[in-house]
């Protein structure tokens, strides 16, 4: 977009400025007054930034509000300017939003919680303890002061096109014209502008662009946008953590794809978006949430509540069926202190509510003791005096959000100043009196960006740096059958997340207390009080859960280039849950001893793990018949723990012996073609036995030749044995 070289037009003209390609234009009427066709996300910051007349009245484009990616009614900002820099709020004269009748409840509803911010019976819905819905709804109060107070329609009105047109107050017409345009008529001009978005239209903002894809540290911080919804030429505040090595974004701002694009981060490296608050300079990256496969979104209930609300708006959907767009992890922030952590990827997550118009989120987020703090946009300092005085907020309260500074490494900290945001010479005032933390600020205004240090889109700042890995060892990862499934992501986090270790060749390996084991190369003999259990092969995830009953576990390397990766106990924990995977290592660990007896070697990790998925723990109690003679042969059998009997009916009933734990029946009738049990398999006492389809018995057991041979053998063993019982 170039700049306008002409004046800006003067009163008693009329002209249509296109302000983002042609997605929105600048209306200026007769009267010197302005309004907007269509309001794109930063359509305020174009206009600050070239010049132009700010409108009082808004024409949003017909259904749908969300379109090619972005939120076109993006609406917040204008109406602040409106009510705040334009005086609208002191000279009681609402902004204007004309739309199309069916837009108009979705419009106010909007509306409302830009200004109110969530119910308490919304909050309520989304799990907010009660005193904490007390307490913020007494702070959004106070802190919004008159806006909290003062009729809705003194501050926005809505306005729906009734049968095609639209009469303002003074006397401006708008008129629904064909082709999705509108024609705007006042003092006897006209002219007709496009209502509707052709296209998503770029801004002239500056991108941070990278000569190839970012490779994020091991903990650490990077800038994307820093600047307030006024600000001019900047974009929003969006900032991501980097947890080993993948990104988690904090609020978004609009076109973030583009963003993401050109930093090199794919959809997938995403961990989630942790979402402080829904002012549209922290959650304006709305494409970015639904335009993309489901995401996760980490914030707390009653920011959940606005988000949810603002999406239904813009979508026109139904809270539920948003609700199933996205999946959110809770948050649970504290008041006077941080709240329960959340073990996230490896690193730690707290949160509080900080002192703001709607509920907002400070967050601190932590790995190896290094701390990146974001105390969120917030009332500080001396702000905080007359609220304390007026009993708003307890002692207990006051202190804390005084000290959220205290102890972080890096701290991004709003200084934003007004009535809502901390005073910019306060926070230079810190940063003066010797902060051990690297401070860097947001919102801040030109004339404070002289003595604070602006948090610069692009700007890195790494904790801890990314550890070195080779090939082999991502290989391991990726292609380990164990693993098969899942997320890149995590796979990624696990291999930085963890230390890798080199055993010393003949010395055994005692298993960490706590956390996980990787096998990266090589391989291992596992051992329990010097009785081996089972070799260890690549890609194998060993930990102490996995094997109860072991009293002295050792792991003998059996090859000298063995390399193990440990995986701290708090990321493992957070794995599991996260993939579900626990069931299917502890059914691996559960099932894989018996193979080895019954084919006479070790099976293949991959082969394992197969069988292992495919059957199935079933439990009999004394006297039931597991199989019975003569019956279709469909499955086959092990047992794992107690006791069975094989019985053999030829005229009589002969007893065939009583056998234990490791005890394989059922491979007679499916192997050989009249597929029939030749013998019943009865319980003597509670009885656990693993059971194998017959198309597994036959596809993955019987594809291996000496599995073939031993069962070939075995079948020919006990054939002999049932004719000598016949006899």
């Amino acid at each position: 977009m170039e700049c306008p070289t002409e004046p800006p037009p003067v009163v008693g003209s009329m002209e249509a400025i296109q302000v983002i390609d042609r997605n929105a234009h600048v209306v200026t009427l007769p009267s010197g007054k302005a309004l907007l066709v269509g309001a794109p996300p930063e359509a305020l910051k174009v206009l600050v930034l070239w010049e132009h007349p700010f409108p009082s009245t808004v024409i949003l484009p017909a259904d749908p509000l969300f379109a090619h990616g972005v939120n076109q009614a993006s609406i917040e900002f204008l109406l602040y300017n409106h009510l705040f820099l334009m005086n609208g709020l002191r000279d009681r004269v609402p902004f204007t939003i004309v739309c199309d009748p069916v837009q108009a409840p979705r419009i106010e509803r909007m509306t409302h919680h830009m200004l109110r911010g969530p119910s308490a019976a919304e909050m309520t819905r989304w799990g907010a303890p009660a005193d904490h819905q007390r307490q913020l709804l007494v702070e959004m109060d106070v802190v919004s002061g008159e806006v909290s107070k003062l009729d809705l329609g003194l501050m926005v009105r809505v306005l729906p096109f009734t049968e095609g047109g639209v009469e303002l107050e003074d006397g401006v017409r708008l008129e629904a014209q064909p082709d999705n345009q509108v024609r705007i008529t006042s003092e006897g001009k006209s002219v007709t502008v496009p209502r509707g978005p052709e296209g998503r239209a770029s801004l002239p903002l500056y991108f941070a662009e990278v000569d190839s894809p970012v490779v994020g540290p091991q903990f650490g911080l990077q800038v994307i946008g820093s600047a307030s919804g006024f600000s001019a030429a900047e974009w929003s505040s969006c900032f991501i953590i980097w947890i080993n090595g993948q990104p988690l974004i904090i609020d978004g701002t609009p076109y973030l794809d583009d963003h993401l694009r050109r930093l090199g981060i794919e959809d997938d490296q995403i961990l989630g978006y942790l979402i402080t608050h829904t002012h549209e300079d922290h959650a304006n990256m709305i494409g970015q949430l639904v335009g993309r496969r489901p995401v996760t979104v980490l914030t707390s209930g009653p920011v959940m509540a606005g988000l949810i609300n603002r999406l239904s708006t813009i979508l026109d959907l139904p809270d539920a069926e948003v609700e199933r767009l996205i999946h959110w992890v809770p948050l649970d922030p504290g008041l006077e202190d941080f709240g329960q952590p959340l073990c996230w990827f490896g690193a730690e997550i707290r949160t509080w509510y900080s002192v703001h118009t709607i509920p907002t989120l400070g967050v601190d987020v932590s790995m190896d003791g290094r701390h990146i703090r974001m105390p969120g946009d917030t009332l500080w300092g001396r702000q905080l005096d007359p609220l304390l005085e007026q009993q708003v907020i307890t002692r207990q309260r006051y202190e804390f959000i005084q000290h959220t500074y205290n102890g972080a490494d890096v701290i991004v900290a709003d200084a934003g100043g007004g009535p809502i945001h901390p005073d910019p010479n306060e926070v230079h005032e810190l940063l003066e009196h010797g902060s051990r933390c690297q401070l860097m600020v947001t919102h801040v205004s030109e004339k404070a960006r002289k003595y604070l240090p602006n948090a610069e889109p692009g700007t890195t700042v790494p904790l801890l740096p990314r550890k070195e890995r080779t090939p082999e060892e991502a290989m391991a990862m990726f292609s380990s059958p164990v693993l098969r499934g899942t997320p890149e992501k995590w796979l990624s986090v696990l291999l930085f997340g963890g230390d890798v270790l080199i055993p010393q060749e003949d010395a055994p390996v005692i298993p960490p207390p706590d956390g996980a084991l990787v096998v990266l190369s090589g391989s291992l003999s596992l051992r329990d009080a010097g009785e081996e259990l089972f070799p260890l092969q690549r890609g194998d995830v060993l930990h102490r859960d996995l094997i109860p009953h072991a009293t002295h576990l050792e792991l003998f390397p059996t090859a000298q280039w063995t390399r193990l990766l440990h995986i701290p106990e708090g990321l493992y924990r957070a794995f599991l849950r996260d993939t579900n995977l626990e069931a299917r290592l502890r059914t691996l660990f559960l099932t894989r001893s018996y193979w080895r007896p019954l084919v006479g070697s070790e099976l293949g990790l991959d082969t394992l793990v197969t069988l292992s998925e495919l059957c199935r723990e079933k439990q009999f109690h004394a006297g039931d018949a597991i199989v019975r003679q003569g019956e279709p042969a469909d499955h086959f059998y092990v047992v794992m723990e107690g006791q069975v009997e094989v019985i053999r009916e030829n005229g009589k009933t002969r007893n065939l012996g009583s056998f234990g734990p490791g005890f394989a029946f059922g491979e007679i009738g499916l192997l050989e073609n009249d597929l029939l049990r030749t013998a019943t398999v009865r319980a003597r006492r509670k009885t656990r036995v693993l059971e194998m389809p017959a198309r597994a018995f036959e596809r993955h057991l019987m594809g291996i030749p000496l599995a073939r041979y031993h069962f070939a053998r075995l079948v020919a063993k006990r054939k002999m044995e049932l004719l000598a019982a016949g006899s």
